[in-house]
């Protein structure tokens, strides 16, 4: 495996996990140092790391904040 991509797996924690828990992409990894950057967009796809996932999450938040406000009322 590239040193680079070793350097990025060993300062990622959740990539290095993903790797982990899908060792398929091991193969694609040394064959192509390049597909470290698409597993970690697969990766924030699957762990809900997104923006419009961060942002859905906030709005859940404020929505459950705003029930509680109404519930003391």
């Amino acid at each position: 495996m590239n040193n680079n991509v070793q350097y990025i797996l060993n300062n990622n924690i959740l990539l290095k996990r993903y790797l982990r828990e899908h060792s398929v992409y091991y193969k694609n990894i040394i064959r192509n140092p390049n597909f470290i950057n698409e597993m970690n967009e697969l990766m924030k796809k699957d762990y809900h790391l997104t923006l419009p996932d961060k942002l859905d999450k906030i709005k859940n938040n404020i929505s459950l904040i705003n029930t509680f406000m109404d519930v003391l009322k």
